[in-house]
This record gives C-alpha cells, sequence and structure tokens, in this order.
C-alpha cells in the first residue's frame, strides 16, 4: 500500500504527519522544534537526535525521542546531516498508542523507550530496514498496526469526553473559539470543563486555542505566504499581534524564524 492510500487511515487513527527526511552536506549548526498542537515523534537513523529545551537539562541524545506539547522551542543540534523520520500525533492518537493522556508529557522529551520499548525497537528497525524511499510507509504501517491490534492501549483507553469535545471544536475552528463557546457547548461551567481540560491536554482551553492558530499561521508561512497574508487567514488581529505570538512561542520574530529556518527540516 502507498503512503498517499495511508494518509486517511492514519488521520483516522490520530497519526496527522509522516515526514521521513535525508540532509547531506549542510552546515554544522542548529534549528528549532516550534511549538504545535501534535506531539512529535522522532527517529533517528544516525547516531541519535540531539536535542535541548523544555523540561531538559542541557543537550540529551534520543534514539527514537516522543515530544510533548510545549509552548516555547526545543533546539535540535545537528553536525549537517540528518536522517530519520518525524511524525506528528493528535492527542487522541497518543491516547490509542501508548495509552496516556498528552499532559503527562507537557513540556517533556523522552526516549520512546520509556513508554512502550516494544514499539520503539519495532519502529526504528523497520524504518532503518526500509529503502529511502519507503521509510515513511514503514513507519505509517508500524503505527497503525499497534493502533488496529486489540491488544494494544487504543483497545482500553479513551479521552475525557467533555475534554475531548473542547479540543476537536478548537482544532475544527483553527482556534477561533472562546472559552464561553466551548463552555456554552459543553453544557458545563467554565470552571469544570478547564479543570478536565488540563487534566488531560496539561495546558487549558485557551491556550490551547492559541496555540492551534498559531500552528496554522506557521503552516502558512512554510507555504510561502506572506506574514501579512498568514496573520489575517488565521485570524490575527494585524501583523503585530502574530508577531507577539512569535515572540512567545518562537523566541524570535516571523521574519528572523524565516531567514533562520529556510534551508531547515520543517
Amino acid at each position: 500500500m502507498e503512503l498517499r492510500d495511508l494518509r486517511g487511515l492514519t488521520a483516522s487513527a490520530g497519526v496527522s504527519s509522516v515526514v521521513a527526511y535525508d540532509i547531506t552536506g549542510a552546515l554544522p549548526g542548529t534549528h528549532l522544534g516550534i511549538p504545535s498542537p501534535s506531539v512529535t515523534v522522532v527517529v533517528d537513523l544516525r547516531d541519535g537526535l540531539d536535542l535541548s529545551g523544555p523540561g531538559l537539562s542541557g543537550v540529551t541524545r534520543f534514539r527514537v525521542c516522543l515530544g510533548g506539547l510545549h509552548s516555547t522551542p526545543y533546539v535540535i543540534h545537528h553536525d549537517g546531516t540528518q536522517v530519520g523520520v518525524q511524525i506528528g500525533l493528535s492527542p487522541a492518537g497518543v491516547r490509542r498508542l501508548f495509552g496516556l493522556p498528552v499532559a503527562e508529557l507537557s513540556d517533556r522529551a523522552i526516549d520512546l523507550d520509556e513508554v512502550n520499548p516494544t514499539l520503539a525497537g519495532e519502529l526504528a528497525g523497520r524504518i532503518a530496514d526500509a529503502v529511502p524511499g519507503d521509510r515513511a510507509e514503514a513507519a505509517a504501517s508500524t503505527l497503525m498496526g499497534w493502533v488496529d491490534d486489540p491488544g494494544t492501549a487504543s483497545g482500553r483507553w479513551a479521552p475525557q469526553p467533555d475534554a475531548a469535545a473542547a479540543w476537536d471544536h478548537i482544532v475544527a475552528t483553527g482556534g477561533r473559539c472562546t472559552v464561553a463557546e466551548l463552555t456554552e457547548r459543553s453544557g458545563w461551567s467554565a470552571r469544570y470543563l478547564t479543570t478536565r481540560f488540563v487534566t488531560e491536554y496539561g495546558i487549558g482551553p485557551k491556550h490551547a486555542a492559541r496555540l492551534v492558530r498559531f500552528d496554522r499561521a506557521m503552516g502558512a508561512l512554510r507555504a510561502g505566504v506572506t506574514i501579512d497574508a498568514a496573520a489575517a487567514d488565521a485570524g490575527y488581529a494585524d501583523q503585530a499581534h502574530l508577531t507577539r505570538e512569535f515572540s512567545e512561542f518562537a523566541s524570535m520574530s516571523p521574519a528572523r524564524y524565516l531567514a533562520r529556518e529556510e534551508f531547515a527540516p520543517a
């Protein structure tokens, strides 16, 4: 089965993206892991992924890295060569694969061995055994096998329903919704809903909406849209509003980020 045929299945299972990368001949340096509403799994096919940032005491090396939701950037340190596969998981996908709420991974990067050593070994092995053009498909099919296995966490765990409904609405609206709107839809008080939401996701619904909206703007900028147009499309008041969000989430301006990351993988 080709990767394009897997996309609908992986999306329904909570796998939002699977990207294989093979970069050689670049100058040694760093690039940024920008906050997003996805949990990230990176399978490194060289000596390991060197990472610094939230929850880490310094540069830490990972074989298969599982990075939770975070509000400030991670820094990826490299020697000019980067080979591996990057996987994006929705919070529902984390539940289905690992049987735990995203809140347990907030501002943390850990080795997947800590959560599921069998999956970590299988995922790394199948990707390493695949020819370069088939690595993304090998990753996707491995994860689908785990999601579909009735003996895995997918058959035993589900998110808190009120929190999940609020998350889904935030994503569906591109983050352009208010806590009052979410509260009205849920039928619960703002305090009740926020408590359930934080327990599940590790962040409040207002912060989640900001993160989803920022991610939409980031996608537009990476696609070549101007900063003004990206801000308008994502629902920011103006370019200055988006720039302020960049200062918090990326620790720099949009223009500086685009110049810095021009030749880096997304």
